[in-house]
């Protein structure tokens, strides 16, 4: 019998080689990019081209003085040049000499211009407005190089930079408001800069006002120092005034400079505050004669504290969150955004108009924002959370908290009091108690002593009369014989004898 072999077929093993899909990142522009570019090349353009502009108008108005002679078109071109850069923050040199002074008024307007300009850019995503900086950026490089006649244009950067980021920033915020379906974190950080932005407007105007008084108490002396410039007409007049409020917002930064407390210097060695007035020379310029020449003391710094509790309670009802945690955040927020800009303002407010003693001029920019923070921002903070529904119910619950204890430990007081006195009531009665248990114990170990004393004196009463009854009867028995001997019998003789 024969077997056939079979072969069995053995499992076969396969290998499947899995390949995962890897991330793929891209990085896209977003959607109207190009848009925010432009705005930042038209409000270049268009600041470079107002500057310029009028740079020749004055030229051509001032061209018959005797001191503008020597001054081509050209010159006034390229002066054009140098201002466009002095907006931007940077400086010129002279002689060897580095000059800047900001004109902040005009740099105000082109923050305002980019503002303007990127709402062509509102129906896209809103990080498109950012693309407005780099559009701003090379422009202002450019027209910088092109035209300045003795400016360095790199040191204007600082400037292009933070005037397309300030606006689009603002238009960014801005457009939190008008998204009802924003997150309700969106909302309170629009809430933080609306607050923030508050805050400056309200510093900004309350330094005007500063600013005007100052301006009618030393008008004589402004008047005084336009005189010596020696404006021959109108158009004389009509500039230097143009000039000096180019540099309005930098007055204003003075004067709240001056109210916080730390002052500003017209010089390197002149510092003018409300404690400390350094006289000393200062430069021909009209506006300088508003500085104050009295120091009226510290009193002066409770302006800003008063207008920053003011603050607080507007902003307690214009910009109330409903949990206090979103608004302790938004009130964080406003103070950054308040020290940020006041830092930019004071800084922006600095000038540099010369050598030595002119080396430095204007506001402490540290010290003076630190000030405005503390007196402004921080009391504002504090009022819009002390009012805070949520403050006020932990204040109340904490109160009567307080009440209810205070009450307890009044009632363990009184408890205790009652005790103490229950306890001396206690041991007193207990003395007593002891004093009268001693009396009486006194009293029965006294008794029997007394008893026994007065036996023993009867006892010792009576010995003697029985002694002395004795003696008696052995006496009269002594007298009978007597008798009987001396003739009586006696009577028992007698009766023996009758016997």
């Amino acid at each position: 019998m024969s077997e056939r072999i079979r072969e069995v077929p053995s499992a076969r093993r396969t290998t499947t080689t899995y390949v995962a899909d890897r991330a793929t990142i891209r990085v896209a522009v977003p959607k109207g990019w190009a848009r925010g570019v432009l705005a930042g090349i038209e409000a270049a353009f268009a600041g470079w081209a107002i500057t310029t502009v009028l740079t020749m108008v004055a030229f051509l108005s001032l061209r018959s003085n005797t001191w503008m002679n020597d001054t081509t078109p050209r010159d006034a071109l390229g002066l054009g040049g140098d201002l466009w850069v002095a907006v931007m923050g940077g400086t010129s040199a002279a002689g060897g000499v580095s000059y800047r002074a900001i004109p902040t008024l005009v740099g105000a307007l082109l923050i305002v211009l980019v503002r303007i300009l990127l709402r062509t850019t509102a129906g896209f995503p809103r990080s498109s407005a950012l693309f407005a900086v780099p559009g701003f950026v090379l422009t202002s490089w450019f027209l910088s190089g092109t035209s300045g006649a003795s400016s360095q244009w790199w040191t204007g950067t600082i400037g292009a930079v933070l005037i397309p980021l300030i606006a689009s920033v603002w238009f960014v915020v801005s457009s939190f408001s008008r998204d009802h379906d924003a997150p309700t974190m969106q909302h309170w950080i629009s809430g933080g800069f609306k607050m923030g932005g508050l805050l400056v407007v309200a510093t900004v105007a309350a330094s005007s006002v500063a600013a005007v008084v100052a301006l009618v108490a030393g008008w004589g002396r402004a008047s005084g120092i336009q005189e010596l410039l020696g404006a021959s007409s109108g158009v004389d007049t009509a500039f230097i005034v143009g000039v000096q409020v180019a540099f309005a917002p930098t007055v204003m930064a003075w004067a709240a400079a001056w109210w916080s407390g730390v002052g500003f210097m017209t010089a390197t060695d002149s510092l003018h505050s409300p404690t400390v007035v350094d006289p000393g020379p200062i430069p021909p310029i009209p506006l300088l004669g508003m500085v104050p020449q009295t120091a009226p003391g510290h009193w002066v710094v409770l302006v800003p504290i008063a207008l920053g509790v003011g603050l607080g309670v507007v902003s307690s009802r214009l910009f109330r969150r409903s949990h206090v945690l979103h608004q302790s955040a938004q009130g964080v927020l406003a103070s950054c955004v308040f020290a940020s800009v006041v830092a930019l303002w004071m800084w922006s407010s600095t000038m540099s108009l010369g050598s030595v003693r002119l080396v430095s001029m204007g506001p402490r920019v540290g010290w003076a924002t630190l000030a405005l923070v503390l007196e402004i921002a921080l009391p504002a903070l504090i009022i819009t959370l002390a009012t805070h529904p949520t403050t006020l119910a932990l204040v109340g619950r904490g109160a009567g908290r307080v009440r209810s204890e205070g009450e307890a430990l009044r009632r363990r007081h009184a408890e205790r009091l009652s005790r103490e006195a229950a306890t001396a009531s206690l041991i007193d009665r207990e003395e007593g108690d002891c004093a009268s248990g001693a009396d009486e114990a006194w009293a029965e170990a006294s008794a029997p002593a007394a008893t026994g004393d007065t036996t023993a004196g009867a006892e010792a009463g009576a010995e003697p009369e029985e002694q002395g009854a004795e003696p008696a009867q052995e006496g009269a028995d002594e007298g009978a014989g007597v008798v009987a001997e001396e003739g009586e019998e006696p009577v028992s003789g007698r009766d023996q004898g009758g016997a």
